[in-house]
């Protein structure tokens, strides 16, 4: 399957404007100002970006954990799997 999104302002990582995505598979293949595939291909999909923000390669590692047990530290499941540091608080954060 072949995408193109098309109008798209993008942050990699610093602002560089608003642009064509032209994904083959599940990977980015292209980043350029205007990207016109033959018009005969059978699995094209366009995709109208306008107004929608791209960060390329952005990963959100972050993690919310939930019910990490009331006895303490110890029971925390995450400590067997060396996870040292945990943030919680309102809101989810």
């Amino acid at each position: 399957m072949i995408k193109i999104i098309k109008n798209t302002d993008i942050y990699s990582p610093e602002h560089i404007g608003i642009k064509d995505i032209l994904i083959a598979g599940v990977r980015i293949a292209a980043i350029a100002d205007q990207i016109d595939p033959p018009a005969n291909l059978p699995t094209l999909e366009v995709i109208d970006g306008e107004g929608a923000i791209a960060v390329p390669g952005f990963i959100d590692s972050h993690v919310h954990i939930m019910g990490s047990g009331e006895a303490g530290f110890m029971t925390n499941p995450f400590n067997s799997k060396g996870l040292r540091t945990q943030f919680s608080g309102d809101g989810g954060g």
